[in-house]
Formats: structure tokens, C-alpha cells, sequence
């Protein structure tokens, strides 16, 4: 059976990362140098590198949101449809970089939790090769590792994409399972310019 490389980019949406957001980083200020840093790495990303791309989106609707469980801890966020929903990088340029392109929404901290489009993850299921970021470390970036290491991925987790709410990535890693993981070779840390680099030298 074949296997493909995947890309997996986690509710990178203006609602957590951008200037103003609902729930954005540093007290409403955002993350901009994180933007900034992910759009590079799109803009310098080799065409099909990847075969496969899952975009998470954080999805809630404001007439049910309240009586959901996150309802109970942070206010309305992602609400579809809004400015706040959508990703702060172009589509456009993950759609001419990577061959298919599963968008997934999620109305829960894991994208491998019950949702309508979860399913859809099967597109994927001969993925063995994941290079994985985006937003919260200690959530939602946490448990879509953990999906991919159930399903025997190795996982390549860029953390300087990658940034958390309570713990960043470096921190996180140092939970279980993850620890057994990076010592099986199962799970690997890096920055988007060594990985960038390394598949330079590699064609080089």
C-alpha cells in the first residue's frame, strides 16, 4: 500500500491568532510574527511535497454554543460564517501547494472527536508520513497528535507554527505519550526552517 505525506494545519483562524480575535493571544493583540511565520513557510513550501492537506476549523453556531461543553469556559469564538472563523493564511495558496485538500470543521477540541466531517479523515487513511502545527499547543494541537499516533503516523510538529495557551509545544511533549513516542522515533519536533532546509539538502 502506498504511502502519502499529509499536512496537518490546526484552527489557524483569526478568531485565536489575529489582532482583535475573540479569544486571540496576549490580550487581544494576536500573533502576528506567527502569521507572519506561517505564511512563509507556505509561500517557500515545494509544490506536492505533500499529497494530502487537513485544515481544521473551529466551528461553532451562537444559537446552540451556550449549551455546549466549551460553552461553560470561553465565550463565542469561530462562529461560522464570521471574519473570526476564517483561517488567517490564504487558502489559495495551500490549495496550489498541496494536491487534495480535506477542510474539516469541528465543533470540539479534537478533530478526531464526533463531528459530521470527521469521516472525511479517511482520505487520509494511508497517511504514515504527518507534518502537523497550528494552534493550541495544549488542546487542539495536543489531541490531533494523539489521533495520528494512534492510526501509526510518525508526526513532525513544527513549533514555531505551533503555539499554546498554558504550555508551548516543548512543554507539551514532555507528557505522556508523547515522551515514549519521540524515544520509539514515532514523534519529532523541529522548526519550519530546518524542515524547509532539510528537504533543500535533499534535492541538493
Amino acid at each position: 500500500m502506498k504511502s502519502y505525506r499529509n499536512l496537518t494545519f490546526i484552527d489557524f483562524q483569526n478568531d485565536f491568532v489575529a489582532p482583535n480575535g475573540a479569544l486571540t493571544f496576549d490580550n487581544g493583540k494576536g500573533d502576528v510574527n506567527l502569521i507572519q511565520r506561517t505564511k512563509a513557510f507556505f509561500n517557500e513550501l515545494p509544490a506536492n511535497y505533500f499529497a494530502t492537506a487537513v485544515v481544521t476549523y473551529d466551528t461553532h453556531f451562537p444559537k446552540t454554543y451556550a449549551k455546549t461543553e466549551e460553552g461553560k469556559t470561553f465565550p463565542l469564538h469561530c462562529a461560522i460564517g464570521t471574519k473570526g472563523w476564517e483561517l488567517a493564511v490564504d487558502k489559495n495558496v495551500i490549495n496550489q501547494k498541496i494536491p487534495v485538500v480535506q477542510y474539516l470543521r469541528k465543533s470540539t477540541y479534537d478533530m478526531w472527536g464526533a463531528s459530521p466531517d470527521t469521516v472525511r479523515i479517511d482520505i487520509c487513511a494511508q497517511t504514515k508520513e504527518v507534518v502537523l502545527f497550528g494552534v493550541v499547543s495544549d488542546i487542539c494541537v495536543k489531541a490531533g497528535i494523539v489521533g495520528w499516533l494512534k492510526r501509526g503516523a510518525t508526526v513532525t510538529v513544527l513549533e514555531d507554527l505551533t503555539r499554546g495557551i498554558v504550555k508551548q509545544m516543548r512543554e507539551v511533549i514532555q507528557e505522556e505519550p508523547f515522551k515514549r513516542a519521540i524515544i520509539k522515533g514515532q514523534l519529532k519536533i523541529t522548526t519550519s526552517h530546518h524542515f524547509l532546509q532539510q528537504f533543500q539538502n535533499q534535492r541538493s
